[in-house]
């Protein structure tokens, strides 16, 4: 096993549908927009890759399966959304799936040795590295629980959720990963929802943050921008920053001034409208 990375956090969930992707871009992007963090955040997820979508990337020029070729320039295959958001994606082309299980294996370990280097590299440049995982246990998962830091578990107040996300804590353990704590995501708030008592007992860690379920939060990835830059005053995008905050040891306060810009909703549409031109310009180059 690889040394790991402590700047580095894998966000997981062996169930797909959750809200994995959705998590990862909000608190990076909260991160590098509220607090300032230069913020890399890399998509692992080799097979249904889907992280450029939420910030705006369709078919990049390299990606993170370039990376794992050899002799491949790593930082050719970095994205800049902004001064501190950069982002390496994974390439949404069809993948020929591997059926031998000894060259498995040998991907697996090949896998790890990149992402060890590549982290290795980035981890000085970076106040913090997200990895949105791929669901399941597959090998882009395993290389990825190897040589991250620590754990970020998305679950949803359901039974199917959690019985993956126990799944997920078994396996940090086989492993000796950390587990820094569960993100309850998309939470309506009813009865018959699993309540964070009962999540927090049946995992046996700690929920971080509850996120509500918002309507918003799709439409800002139809508009390919992160809830918390969509609509920075969104119930949503509250909770993603005092989350964020908390992974630097900072606290998000939401005082009186941030209260009457949310009611006045002032800078939300300045701030679309920027970035709509932002993409209209790359379009024409």
């Amino acid at each position: 096993m690889m040394k790991r990375i402590s700047n580095v956090i894998a966000i997981m969930s062996s169930k797909g549908g959750v809200g994995k992707t959705s998590v990862s871009a909000n608190l990076a992007a909260a991160l590098a927009v509220e607090f300032n963090k230069k913020v890399l955040v890399i998509d692992t997820n080799l097979s249904t890759a889907s992280l450029g979508l939420h910030l705006n990337i369709f078919y990049p020029k390299y990606t993170i399966n370039d990376i794992l070729r050899k002799n491949f320039k790593i930082k050719k295959a970095v994205h800049f959304y902004n001064e501190n958001l950069h982002i390496i994606p994974a390439s949404i082309q069809i993948r020929k799936p591997e059926k031998n299980i000894h060259n498995l294996r040998k991907n697996v370990f090949k896998i790890i040795k990149k992402y060890d280097e590549m982290l290795n590299e980035f981890s000085k440049e970076y106040d913090l590295i997200f990895l949105d995982c791929a669901p399941g246990f597959e090998m882009e998962s395993i290389a990825a629980m190897h040589v991250a830091g620590g754990l970020l578990l998305v679950v949803n107040p359901e039974y199917p959720a959690l019985v993956s996300a126990a799944k997920t804590v078994e396996y940090a353990k086989i492993l000796k990963m950390p587990v820094g704590g569960a993100i309850l995501n998309k939470s309506l708030g009813k009865k018959y929802e699993l309540k964070e008592e009962e999540i927090e007992e049946a995992l046996g860690i700690k929920i971080v943050g509850s996120v509500p379920f918002d309507m918003k939060v799709p439409e800002s990835i139809s508009n390919k921008m992160p809830i918390v830059l969509f609509d920075p005053y969104a119930k949503s995008s509250i909770v993603f920053k005092k989350l964020a905050a908390s992974l630097v040891g900072m606290k998000y306060k939401f005082g009186f001034v941030k209260r009457v810009k949310k009611f006045l909703r002032i800078g939300v549409k300045k701030y679309r409208k920027e970035k709509i031109a932002e993409k209209k310009a790359a379009k024409k180059k």
